[in-house]
């Protein structure tokens, strides 16, 4: 440690002395073709742009004499032609029109899909890049939820039909990385999960990966979800205000110091404490199906905040420095009073808050060096008392907790315009707990508690070449987990190759491990949705898990058509029967096992300047087997949906921009009981096929400098069908035999109804 700390210090006297180098080169051009002036600029800056031929090179531009910084140019460009600039990475640029919504797909070395989609969805390489202001209306989606978002994409599911439970090609929802400024969240969602837990109308931008992921990220066996908040510097204040039928929000960006530093704030409350909208009845029907949660009032009520602020500074202009900070907040108090006189009180709260620094330090036109410092909290407490009408009581808690918190040190380096380097180190540090206790007004019962805690080193390495037509990155993670003693090597790669002016073919090969995850706790709870609790690893009944994916895939693109093909085979090892969500009644001990997915996505796509149609297929067989069940053959897992379909339209008409979506897949897989309670198979049961119908639109209006607003509204389920989503078996204790034999009762859990929204935002 105390070498970090001296290489750290070391960086800074090394930034202080070199702070007045600014990237500006000398620039001018008069009445020039702009494509041969871009060609000029991506040599003085040593970037590349993406854009179609068509769209450039018509235009001309004169710029006078001077020494001019990259941006300072874009905004030339900008002002001139009324072309926009999308950074997509260090190096790489987009430019399309201030008007245009469609597709193109520009055969860079490191391919680029604008419009993946809808209009602010790009992807680039092995990811997808989502900036959520841009996104034109989407089906069912409201406010641009970020989380639901993402589900429109093939592969992404979730069988709960929640905003935050994502299941990518075959993993869980805790098998996915989710960052907020480098903020590790544990919770990312409001109302069980069913919206985002962040402000969708925050300035930001996505990076999804689900394959090939830059060996930087770990920590996670599935997906990353790497959300930033802007780093611009606000030129005056503004203001964006929202509500909509569950909630309002508003976001500020307030100027401190000109071009020197800024500040960002946002926040979003529920209102349904006091006002429980046709919005939220929908919704809590849905989640607290199967429960005694009934009539939300002013006294049983469930309310949900969240925060967040970032301060950034520029110091020059190749050194950036922010601090960041979120938080996230659910709340249900509920009462309940029964025949008998005898009241139930149960109260729930969960958290999630942490906190940032990232600094950005270009020390040249080819090296760059970037610090990050975070600390993560989560807080479970769920807390239910019973008091009885002879003065009795009885009480049952929950907690788990989570600190998280970490530094990482990362360098980029551009050898040639062919060649571009990427390393650094990790320092991870997680503290994990958790109780269940029980009692009444005498005596008080730990039904199990546990505490773990672990420390991370991680090195990594990424390199990117490009050769003719080719593209490789090629990079490796390792990771040495202390208190386990254990270690992991990750290698990751990702091949490109442009067969023609139309095709492009793509391989990709990643492994990953995890020591943290859900398990199911079967203790006495009446949250159905929340029955699962944090745990670390432990090497033993616990071990650590680890995948591997191996991808091919086509992407295929000529004029408005688009198709984008991914096949893909993945396998896990090290889960347990609890952690990945299976257990049954018969059998509540803990299984080790392993398991293995193999699916393809599909992605047919076109467009046209005022209107996208697009259809996604993902065929998806997950299985796992584990020592003492079914013989040890592999089954279906639970959250399976083997064929999955999604048909969508996008029109615009002016200001109006409406979207229609028709999503269908298989159901899940569950298993059945004789009348004896005896087993009789293992998920080869499935569930009735499930369907739905989701529409949005917005009208954008009053488009002025000094004010603007939208206003829309989306309906989830439009024809309000109702689909078995789950079929749990509920083990029924009514007297003292029951704890000798077994006695059940099936619950089925069913999808969200109709669930209408209305939205309004003004931006000043």
């Amino acid at each position: 440690m105390k070498q970090f700390i001296t290489f750290i210090t070391l960086l800074l006297a090394i930034q202080t002395a070199r702070s007045q180098n600014a990237a500006r080169h000398s620039f001018s051009c008069t009445a020039s073709r702009l494509d041969k002036v871009l060609s000029e600029i991506e040599q003085q800056f040593e970037v590349k742009y993406s854009y179609v031929d068509s769209l450039v090179a018509p235009k001309t531009i004169a710029v006078l004499p001077a020494d001019y910084t990259l941006q300072e140019l874009h905004s030339q460009i900008a002002l001139q032609t009324e072309l926009v600039f999308v950074k997509i990475d260090e190096r790489y640029y987009s430019i399309y029109g201030a008007t245009e919504g469609t597709i193109k797909l520009e055969q860079l070395k490191e391919i680029l899909v604008e419009g993946f989609l809808s209009k602010g969805i790009n992807k680039v390489g092995q990811k997808v890049i989502i900036s959520p202001q841009s996104v034109e209306a989407l089906p069912g989606v409201t406010d641009a939820d970020i989380l639901l978002s993402l589900q429109q994409l093939p592969g992404v599911k979730s069988p709960n039909e929640t905003a935050s439970g994502l299941h990518v090609r075959g993993g869980t929802s805790d098998q996915n990385l989710i960052m907020w400024d480098g903020i590790r969240l544990y919770h990312p969602g409001h109302l069980f999960g069913m919206i985002s837990g962040f402000n969708p109308n925050v300035e930001q931008t996505v990076h999804y990966y689900n394959k090939a992921t830059n060996p930087k990220f770990g920590e996670r066996i599935s997906s990353v979800i790497d959300i930033k908040t802007t780093d611009k510097i606000p030129d005056e204040l503004k203001v964006s205000a929202g509500l909509n039928m569950l909630n309002a929000d508003v976001y500020a960006k307030v100027p401190l110091v000109k071009n020197k530093l800024g500040l960002q704030l946002s926040g979003r409350k529920s209102f349904t404490e006091w006002w429980q909208s046709p919005t939220f009845d929908a919704l809590a029907d849905k989640v607290f199906q199967n429960t005694n949660f009934r009539d939300f009032n002013d006294n049983n009520h469930f309310q949900f905040v969240d925060y967040s602020a970032k301060l950034n500074f520029k110091g020059t202009e190749n050194t950036a420095i922010s601090v960041t900070g979120i938080f996230i907040d659910n709340h249900l108090n509920f009462n309940t009073v029964n025949k008998n006189s005898e009241t139930k009180n149960q109260n729930m709260d969960i958290r999630n808050y942490g906190y940032s620094l990232n600094w950005s330090q270009k020390y040249s036109s080819k090296f760059q060096q970037k610090l990050l410092l975070y600390y993560s909290a989560y807080n479970f407490g769920y807390d239910k008392k019973q008091f009885f009408a002879t003065g009795g009581s009885d009480r049952f808690e929950k907690l788990n907790r989570i600190t998280d918190s970490g530094a990482e040190l990362n360098f980029t380096y551009t050898a040639t315009d062919k060649v571009f380097l990427e390393f650094g180190y990790q320092l991870l540090g997680n503290d994990i707990s958790h109780s269940f206790t029980s009692g009444n007004k005498n005596i008080k019962i730990v039904l199990d508690q546990k505490r773990l805690f672990n420390v991370s080193h991680v090195g990594y390495a990424q390199a990117k070449y490009e050769w003719k037509q080719w593209n490789f990155q090629t990079g490796a993670r390792y990771n040495h987990f202390e208190k386990l003693n254990s270690g992991s090597f990750e290698p990751r790669i990702f091949v490109q190759r442009n067969l023609n002016d139309a095709f492009v073919w793509q391989l990709s090969y990643e492994r990953k491990s995890q020591i943290m995850s859900q398990v199911r706790e079967s203790q006495a709870n009446d949250l159905s949705l929340e029955n699962y609790v944090w745990i670390l690893s432990d090497n033993a009944a616990y071990p650590i898990q680890k995948a591997n994916q191996y991808t091919i895939g086509v992407i295929y693109k000529k004029r408005s058509w688009l198709f984008d093909v991914d096949a893909y085979y993945k396998t896990i090892s090290g889960i347990t029967s609890l952690s990945f969500g299976f257990m049954h009644p018969y059998d509540s001990a803990l299984h080790n096992g392993n398991g293995f997915t193999k699916g393809i996505d599909i992605l047919i796509q076109k467009s046209a300047p005022d209107w996208r149609a697009w259809v996604t297929y993902t065929y998806q067989d997950s299985q796992n087997r584990y020592d003492g069940l079914n013989n040890g053959k592999y089954f279906p897992i639970n959250s399976e949906n083997k064929h999955a379909l999604n048909i969508s339209f996008h029109k615009k008409w002016k200001n109006i921009s409406a979207a229609a979506g028709w999503f269908w897949h298989t159901g899940k897989p569950y298993s059945l009981l004789d009348a004896n309670n005896q087993l009789i198979s293992f998920n080869s049961e499935r569930l009735p096929n499930y369907h739905r119908l989701d529409i949005s639109a917005f009208h954008a209006f009053r488009k002025q400098k000094s004010w603007s607003g939208k206003v829309g509204f989306s309906v989830f389920n439009a024809y309000n069908r109702r689909s078995v989503i789950s079929k749990e078996y509920e083990r029924l204790y009514k007297n003292v035999t029951d704890f000798f034999n077994s006695n059940y009762t099936v619950q089925n859990y069913h999808s969200l109804g109709i669930t209408p929204n209305i939205f309004v935002r003004i931006n000043f």
